[in-house]
């Protein structure tokens, strides 16, 4: 297991003391007295670093005690800025205003990405029987599915609307549900690039890793890594290339990372492909080579490229023929095409009791064949994966509001069903009106 070792000296965190006085500067600047002991949580460096820098910066008389007890040196003594180190801070937050965790080295996210990147080529049948053992799914597509995985390109993934592509694609990152250290940031041609995102990557709390876990003590590890959970991140129609770039934050002259950044280690998902602004096309040409050297360019706000890893499973999926999305080369580039069938009369019906016992409502077998002969048969309405799940929603806020006994009955599908197939009948007239026009 790849472990992020705690620095001993700022040389070895690739940090120089202006580094560290300059963001204390800020700190004290932006937020007023700071205890000495608190500069080592903002900054996410370890405290014995940090204590000549301050010692130095009293000396220098840019900072100055403003109370606490002094029990632990510097550690335990608030200090404020001086009057030569107010106009110090104005100068080093005018060359950049970030201050927060520090950044590492991109040379060593870049080896910590290669050390943890997933191993696609050891999945094997049992892991994925294992990983989608609680759905419905046919053993063909599994049979399909393993095979695309372990070429470790991309895969796309297409069929009808509600058949649980995304879902697929959620199973498949649970086969790596491990966890994996992301740094807070990164470091690149004297750039601060922010990585670490709550909204996306999930944190492994220390009190839930097993007893002797490398990274439950983290009193050797470098305290400007995150220990999260590999990451799956989504990104839809909302997609542009531009997201795909560097995103530049002014008011801190600092970037965010793009979403395939972030996904380093973990999968990417771009659900609804076909539908952003963008042609599918020049998407895929944006990414060639990304997906066959492993590396990404991306473009600073001065126009320089720097080159930064890119390693995650890319997962593409789309409720369109996938005919109009693209041409004889663009599928070349495309390893692996799978669709994702609609679910059988008997799939449909063993999805729908699973469903009902998990809900804790009772199934009955006239009410079910009601649903299938008037909502599906006279109507020649397609089975679809997700239907189950949303009938039986609806049947479940039906018995809440009247507290009715928890069983299937008639009325229940009746209700349930006018609730969801006239909405989609709404939702389907729209997006004919809008192909139309």
């Amino acid at each position: 297991m790849w472990l992020p070792k705690r620095p001993e000296s700022l040389e070895e965190a690739k940090l120089d003391a202006y580094y560290v006085e300059a963001s204390i500067l800020k700190i004290l600047n932006s937020q007023g007295p700071t205890r000495g002991g608190n500069f080592a949580d903002i900054l996410k460096i370890p405290y014995s670093l940090i204590e000549p820098v301050i010692q130095d910066m009293r000396d220098k008389d840019l900072i100055g005690t403003a109370g606490g007890s002094g029990i632990g040196g510097n550690a335990g003594l608030d200090f404020g800025l001086t009057v030569k180190g107010i106009e110090t801070a104005a100068t080093a937050a005018a060359r950049s205003p970030y201050f927060g965790p520090s950044p590492v080295d991109i040379l060593d996210y870049t080896v910590s990405v290669q050390s943890q990147k997933f191993q696609t080529n050891l999945v094997r049948k049992q892991h994925l029987d294992k990983a989608f053992s609680d759905i419905m799914i046919g053993q063909d597509y599994l049979n399909q599915l393993g095979p695309a995985i372990n070429s470790g390109g991309p895969i796309f993934l297409y069929g009808k609307p509600g058949n649980g592509k995304t879902t697929m694609s959620e199973r498949i990152a649970r086969l790596w549900r491990q966890g994996m250290f992301v740094p807070y940031a990164i470091q690149v041609a004297g750039e601060v690039i922010q990585v670490f995102d709550e909204k996306l990557h999930k944190v492994i709390p220390p009190d839930a890793l097993p007893d002797g876990h490398p990274a439950k003590d983290p009193k050797g590890l470098d305290p400007r890594w995150v220990y999260v959970l590999r990451p799956f991140i989504i990104v839809g129609g909302e997609l542009t290339l531009e997201m795909l770039d560097l995103n530049f934050r002014g008011g801190q002259r600092s970037y965010e990372a793009p979403f395939q950044l972030k996904a380093n280690g973990g999968v990417l998902l771009v659900d609804d492909f076909g539908r952003q602004k963008v042609k599918p096309t020049d998407f895929l040409n944006r990414w060639i080579y990304p997906l066959e050297k492993g590396m990404d360019f991306l473009s600073l706000a001065s126009g320089k490229k720097i080159e930064v890893p890119f390693e995650q499973l890319l997962i593409l999926s789309t409720n369109l023929d996938p005919r109009d999305l693209g041409d004889e080369a663009f599928w070349r580039r495309i390893r692996y095409m799978i669709e994702t069938p609609s679910p059988t009369e008997k799939e449909f019906k063993v999805i729908f009791q699973t469903i009902c016992a998990k809900k804790k409502i009772g199934f009955d077998e006239e009410a079910f064949s009601y649903l299938i002969t008037k909502y599906y048969r006279e109507v020649g309405r397609e089975f679809r994966s997700v239907h189950p799940r949303d009938i039986l929603n609806r049947v479940a806020d039906h018995i809440s509001y009247h507290t009715l006994p928890s069983q299937l009955t008639r009325d229940l599908v009746d209700s349930a069903c006018r609730a969801l197939f006239g909405g989609l009948a709404m939702v389907q007239d729209a997006a004919e009106m809008r192909k139309a026009g």
